[in-house]
C-alpha cells in the first residue's frame, strides 16, 4: 500500500514561527513534526511515500531526500500553484495504483493505521474518513454518521450553531483511485469541500472511522506548544529522540548541565545545548539543539527552537523562541509571546504576553514590548463577538486599538473604496469614530462622515450612498463604559465571519499596505444623512391617508436621536403624540394607550433594532408577534413574493405566506444567509429594491412606520390586524453546556432522536406532529439556547422539560 502526505501548507497561523521554514518542517523534539507522520507510515507496513509540495518545497526535500534514511521510498510531487487538497494529490495519480492513504504533514498523531485500513476494507468503501471525538469542533471539519458508520453529512470549521458533532476529519483518509475520475488534473480541488459532497449526493460508499488514539493538528502556536507537553505528558506514542537523564527528563547528545541547574521533569533539552550554574528549567520546556541557558536564567513551560541564546538573570515563560533568538541579561518574555528567527533582545527589554515578533529584529534595552511589532501571529482571542466588537472603553477599546482595527478594515479594500462612519449621541462613540476614520483614511480609503444616526438608518445609508462598506459605534445608554463597534457590508448588513476573520488576520498581522500622500482621500460630512433617511421612508408611504385618519400614538422612546427622528416623521404624517417617560414599564405604557384612547403605543429599543407595540384594546405585541406583524407589513406593502424566515422563527411565519400567496424559505440566522435567500427568489424585481426591502424589516422606525401606513391603506385596527395572525405557543430556555461538550451534545440529539424529522439548517431542529424543538450552541457561552413551540401549551412544556432534561444528561454521561 502506498501513503500520501500532503506537506503543502504554509502556516499562516503559525507566523512568525513559519517564516523561514514551511509547516511540515516545525520542530517537535527536536524532529520535524512530519517525520513524526513518516515513522507512523513505516510502522504500519508503509513505506512507498508521496509528499505533495508547494511552499518552501526545497526545506522538505534536502532535510528527507529520498527517504532511504529513514527507511522509506520517497517521492516529490510539487504544486505550481495551490490546488487544493484533493487537486495536489491529484498531481501523483500515476504513482497510486490501488487503495492508499492521505495523511497530513502537519499533524501529531499516533493513531492505528492498520485499524482504519481494515475498516475500509470490510466496508467496500471508495473514501473513508478517520475521524476523531473532539471537545471544541470549531476549528475542524465537522463529520455527521449514521449507526453503520456511513457519512452522511459534514461542514469546515462551523461555527457553534452549525455543531451537528464532535466527530472532526483528521484529514487521514483512505481512498480508492477510482476518486480520480470525478476531477480534472490542474483542478482547483479540495476533499472536504469539492469531492467528500459529490460521493455523498451520488450516495457512493463513503464511511467515517472514529480512530482511538492521539491527534492534534498544529493549526495554531497554542496548538503547536500544546503538542510538546502531551508527549512530555505520555498521552501522544511517538519515538523520542534522545535518552531518558531522569524520570520525565530526556536528553540529546553532548549536552552539558550543570550540577548546580535546577531541570524539573518533564522537559527535553537537545544534543549540544549547556545549562550553567543556577539556571532553572522548569517543568514543560523543550529546547532544541546548541541552546546556551546562562547562569540565574529560567525558562517555564516554553519551546526553543536551535542555537538561541539565554542570558544571564533572564526569564522565558510560555513563550516560543524561534532559531537563534538571543536574550541579553534580565530580558524578559512572557506566556503566548512568539519570537521570530535572529531576533535579539537586549538587556531588561520585557516582551508582554502575547506578542509576536518577526525574524531579523532589534528589541532596545529596556524597551517593554506591549504590541506586534511587526507582522504575522494568531491573535490570542477573538475580536468579534456576537454583534460586532465590544469592550470597555480606554481599556479593552482604546483610540490607538480602533485607528488600528480601521486600518485591518481598509487594507481589505480597494484603495479607491469609500466606507461610511456613524456613531451614537455620544462623546467616546464620536472619539472612537474619528479613530476608525484615520485608520481607514491611512489605507486610502475615501470616507463619509454620517455623523450621528442608529444603525438600522446606517444600514440603509450605505445602501443609497453606495459605499463599499460601513460601521457604526454604539454606546450603550444603560452602560456608558461599554462600546459596541459594527462593521457592515456593501448591502448594510453585518460583516459575515469570513470578512471578520480576515479583519482579524489583518489586524494581528499587521501588514498593511503603505499609501503615498498624493493618494490620501478625505472625510466627507454629509450634513443631511438623517433628513435622507426620513424622506427614503416618507416616499414609501401614502402620506395623505395616514393624514386623514389623524392617528393618535403613545410613544416611549428613551434614545433622544430615535426620538427625535420619530418625532420628525410623524409631525409630517400628522399624527398626534404623547410621549410617556417611564421607560421599559410596558403596562404603564398599555395603560396610558387605553386611556387616552389611542390608536398605538410604541417602545422602542435604544438601539433602534426592536419595538414593542400596544393595539388600542391594549394587546402587547412582540417578541413573536411582532415579527409576524414585520413579515405581514412586509408583504403587503413591498413587491417581494417571497417570505425568508430564521430557522428560529415561528411556524406563524409560513402560515403568513401562505395568507400573502408567498413562497416560504426558511435559512441560517444570519443576516447574509437571509438575504441571499432572498435574493435567490426574487427575479422580477432588482437587487437593490430587494436588498432595500429587508433592510427595512430590521428598522424598528421603518416596521412602526410602516405599520401605520398598512393600518391605513387597509383602514383596520391594529387589533383586527393581529387577529388574522395564527399564533402558536412558544419557549425560549438556555441550558449550560461546557464548551467541551457541545460537539457531544449534538452528536447524540441527531443519532438518538425520536422525532418525525430532523432538520441541520442551524443547529439541530427535530420536528413532531404538532411542533419542533431547536437546540443552538451559543457561539460566546458555554450554554445552549433551546427553541421550542407547539400549538398545544402542555405539550410544549413537555416537549421543552423533557429536552433539558436529555441535553443535561448527555454533559453528565
Amino acid at each position: 500500500m502506498k501513503a500520501i502526505i500532503m506537506a503543502g501548507g504554509e502556516g499562516t497561523r503559525l507566523r512568525p514561527l513559519t517564516c523561514n521554514i514551511p509547516k511540515p518542517m516545525m520542530p517537535i523534539m527536536d524532529k520535524p513534526v512530519m517525520q513524526y507522520a513518516i515513522e507512523l507510515l513505516k510502522e504500519n507496513g508503509i513505506n512507498d511515500i508521496g509528499v505533495t509540495l508547494q511552499y518552501l518545497p526545497d526545506e522538505i526535500i534536502n532535510y528527507f531526500g529520498d527517504g532511504k534514511e529513514f527507511g522509506v521510498n520517497i517521492r516529490y510531487f510539487i504544486e505550481e500553484m495551490p490546488l487544493g487538497t484533493a487537486g495536489s494529490v491529484k498531481n501523483a495519480e500515476g504513482f497510486l495504483d490501488d487503495t492508499f492513504i492521505v495523511i497530513s504533514g502537519d499533524a501529531l498523531t499516533d493513531i492505528d493505521l492498520s485499524k482504519a485500513i481494515a475498516y475500509h476494507k470490510k466496508k467496500q468503501s471508495i473514501s473513508t474518513l478517520v475521524l476523531k471525538e473532539v471537545a471544541v469542533p470549531l476549528e475542524f471539519g465537522v463529520v455527521v454518521t449514521d449507526n453503520d458508520g456511513k457519512v452522511t453529512g459534514f461542514l469546515e470549521k462551523p461555527s457553534w450553531s452549525e455543531v451537528f458533532s464532535d466527530k472532526v476529519n483528521t484529514g487521514i483518509y483512505i481512498l480508492e483511485p477510482e476518486i480520480f475520475s470525478y476531477f480534472e488534473k490542474n483542478q482547483k480541488f479540495d476533499f472536504s469541500n469539492d469531492l467528500f459532497p459529490i460521493l455523498l449526493s451520488e450516495k457512493r460508499p463513503m464511511f467515517g472511522y472514529v480512530a482511538e488514539g492521539y491527534w492534534c493538528d498544529i493549526g495554531n502556536i497554542e496548538q503547536y506548544i500544546r503538542c510538546h507537553f502531551d508527549i512530555l505528558k505520555g498521552l501522544v506514542k511517538v519515538d523520542i529522540k534522545g535518552e531518558k537523564y531522569k524520570d520525565g527528563i530526556w536528553i540529546g547528545q553532548n549536552c552539558q548541565i550543570s550540577k548546580n541547574a535546577l531541570v524539573s521533569a518533564p522537559a527535553y533539552i537537545g544534543s549540544g545545548s549547556k545549562i550553567y550554574d543556577s539556571s532553572e528549567i522548569g517543568p514543560y520546556t523543550i529546547l532544541g539543539k546548541n541552546n546556551i541557558v546562562s547562569k540565574d536564567a529560567t525558562i517555564k513551560r516554553s519551546v526553543t527552537f536551535d542555537n538561541c541564546y539565554i542570558g544571564s538573570k533572564s526569564q522565558v515563560r510560555g513563550a516560543v523562541l524561534c532559531k537563534k533568538v538571543q536574550m541579553e541579561p534580565r530580558a524578559s518574555v512572557f506566556e503566548g509571546a512568539a519570537i521570530g528567527d535572529d531576533t535579539l533582545i537586549r538587556e531588561r527589554a520585557i516582551v508582554k504576553p502575547n506578542i509576536k515578533i518577526w525574524p531579523n529584529k532589534v528589541i532596545e534595552a529596556s524597551t517593554v514590548v506591549k504590541s506586534n511589532v511587526i507582522w504575522g501571529g494568531k491573535f490570542s482571542k477573538s475580536l468579534f463577538g456576537k454583534r460586532g466588537i465590544t469592550g470597555e472603553v480606554n481599556v479593552d477599546i482604546t483610540p490607538e486599538f480602533v485607528s488600528k482595527l480601521g486600518a485591518a478594515y481598509g487594507s481589505l479594500l480597494k484603495a479607491d473604496s469609500k466606507v461610511a462612519i456613524a456613531c451614537t449621541n455620544n462623546g467616546a462613540a464620536q472619539m472612537f469614530k474619528y479613530s476608525l476614520a484615520t485608520g481607514l483614511l491611512s489605507m486610502g480609503i475615501e470616507v463619509l462622515d454620517l455623523h450621528r444616526m442608529p444603525r438600522p438608518a446606517v444600514r440603509q445609508a450605505t445602501l443609497f450612498f453606495g459605499v463599499q462598506g460601513s460601521i457604526h459605534v454604539y454606546i450603550d445608554n444603560e452602560n456608558s463604559e461599554k462600546v459596541n463597534i459594527v462593521f457592515m457590508d456593501e448591502n448594510g448588513l453585518d460583516i459575515d465571519k469570513g470578512i471578520e476573520r480576515k479583519i482579524e488576520n489583518s489586524f494581528i498581522r499587521e501588514d498593511f499596505r503603505r499609501v503615498r500622500t498624493d493618494c490620501f482621500k478625505q472625510i466627507n460630512h454629509m450634513d443631511n444623512s438623517i433628513e435622507y433617511y426620513i424622506r427614503h421612508l416618507v416616499n414609501e408611504l401614502g402620506v395623505r391617508s395616514i393624514r386623514k385618519q389623524k392617528y393618535k400614538v403613545v410613544l416611549s422612546i428613551k434614545n433622544p436621536m430615535v426620538l427625535n427622528i420619530v418625532q420628525n416623521i410623524f409631525q409630517e404624517l400628522k399624527i398626534n403624540v404623547k410621549l410617556y417617560n417611564e421607560f421599559n414599564n410596558i403596562l404603564g405604557l398599555k395603560k396610558e394607550v387605553i386611556e387616552s384612547s389611542s390608536n398605538l403605543g410604541i417602545s422602542i429599543d435604544d438601539g433602534c433594532e426592536k419595538a414593542i407595540f400596544i393595539d388600542e384594546k391594549g394587546n402587547i405585541i412582540r417578541d413573536e408577534a411582532y415579527d409576524a406583524i414585520n413579515a405581514l407589513v412586509m408583504l403587503k406593502t413591498t413587491n417581494l413574493s417571497t417570505l425568508v424566515a430564521p430557522v428560529t422563527a415561528s411556524s406563524t411565519m409560513q402560515e403568513i405566506a401562505d395568507m400573502c400567496g408567498c413562497k416560504f424559505v426558511r435559512t441560517k440566522t444570519s443576516q447574509k444567509f437571509i438575504l441571499d435567500a432572498y435574493l435567490k427568489n426574487e427575479s422580477r424585481i432588482t437587487r437593490r429594491e430587494v436588498v432595500d426591502s429587508y433592510l427595512m424589516t430590521l428598522d424598528a422606525i421603518c416596521v412602526a412606520v410602516l405599520t401605520i401606513n398598512f393600518m391605513a391603506g387597509s383602514n383596520l385596527p391594529l387589533s383586527t390586524i393581529v387577529s388574522q395572525i395564527p399564533r402558536y405557543y412558544t419557549a425560549k430556555e438556555e441550558v449550560k453546556c461546557p464548551w467541551n461538550l457541545k460537539g457531544k451534545v449534538m452528536r447524540n440529539l441527531i443519532e438518538e432522536n425520536h422525532s418525525k424529522s430532523v432538520d441541520l439548517i442551524e443547529g439541530v431542529k427535530l420536528n413532531f406532529n404538532d411542533g419542533w424543538a431547536l437546540v443552538l450552541p451559543d457561539a460566546d457561552e458555554p450554554l445552549c439556547r433551546v427553541y421550542a413551540e407547539s400549538k398545544d401549551s402542555d405539550e410544549l412544556k413537555k416537549l421543552t422539560d423533557e429536552l433539558l432534561k436529555r441535553i443535561e444528561a448527555i454533559t453528565l454521561e
